[in-house]
């Protein structure tokens, strides 16, 4: 079947209107948004069959500990509930998690799941029998849109070795040969709640897809703004919820005016006290609120 979206323009620059990196976990992220509003969710999530024996110490420095299956599995229920009738799931695993990510998308409702094997032209990290192939799990819906091409995807891994770079960093090229598949196109929403570097959003981007991320590690909130071209307060604050993804600002940021934040991702206030009554004084200046960091929630370590 051919492919139902024109190919994108890859000279255009990300647009940071329809581009936003949150500071949180998977799973308040997923909350926030409406239901029934991704249409493709893009995600390769920390799992915890890496290998984080001594010898991959530079995992530790940015994984302090990973989610197993049934943990990534409630996830993938709110997901469910957020996604279009329309709607897939690729969900990234390595060949020992094969049979748990599976059981994890069927425990979430997920039918007619398809394999997609990734041939990395290298060999993964470890000792013994090191992996070249990774696996996508399409998971759809009895209404899910048409996918077409190949479940062999070739694209080459980053390469050997980890120094000075996100540790489980895909190449990008894989998020662009995932967003063809799925057919992605100027007006979707596309989410991935463990966005890492950022890299896998970079397809869907270019082809001018709305796209969300969330990330829990600071330093790949940093790696996946500059990756997806955002700016602004993008990384400040997160997604209010029952927004609608489809107008120009995907998950808008509260007003600076407001006094009071709602939501499950609301973030306190620190104002001081309030001065004693009395005569007011010469305004000297705008007076300034400073915000206090949203907490994450409970997800151990950060992602992929």
């Amino acid at each position: 079947m051919p492919e139902r979206r024109t190919a994108p323009d890859r000279r255009a620059p990300a647009r940071s209107d329809r581009v936003r990196v949150y500071p949180m976990a998977a799973d308040r992220l997923l909350a926030a948004l409406p239901d029934g509003s991704i249409e493709v969710l893009l995600t390769d999530p920390p799992y915890t069959t890496v290998n984080r024996r001594a010898e991959s110490g530079h995992l530790r420095d940015w994984f302090a500990d990973g989610l197993t299956w049934p943990e990534i599995g409630r996830v993938l229920v709110i997901a469910r509930k957020k996604l279009k009738p329309t709607g897939l799931l690729f969900l990234m695993t390595n060949g020992d998690g094969l049979a748990g990510a599976l059981a994890a998308l069927t425990g979430a409702g997920f039918i007619g799941i398809r394999t997609i094997t990734w041939d990395r032209r290298w060999p993964g990290l470890g000792g013994g029998l090191r992996h070249r192939t990774e696996f996508i799990l399409l998971g759809r819906l009895p209404g899910s849109r048409p996918i077409s091409g190949s479940d062999l995807v070739v694209v080459s891994a980053v390469g050997p070795g980890t120094a000075n770079r996100y540790p489980t960093e895909k190449p990008e090229g894989l998020g662009r040969a995932l967003a063809k598949i799925a057919g992605i196109g100027p007006g979707d929403l596309v989410v991935d709640p463990f966005c890492g570097s950022g890299s896998l959003l970079v397809g869907p981007v270019e082809r001018g897809a709305t796209v969300v991320g969330g990330e829990v590690a600071p330093r790949a909130v940093r790696l996946a703004t500059a990756r997806l071209g955002v700016t602004g307060s993008s990384g400040r604050s997160g997604p209010t919820a029952g927004t609608d993804p489809a107008k120009r600002d995907p998950v808008r940021t509260p007003s600076k005016r407001a006094t009071k934040r709602t939501g499950p991702v609301s973030r306190p206030t620190t104002a001081g006290p309030r001065r004693a009554t009395g005569p007011k004084r010469p305004r000297t200046g705008q007076k300034r609120t400073r915000s206090g960091p949203s907490g994450p929630g409970r997800q151990p370590g950060t992602t992929r």
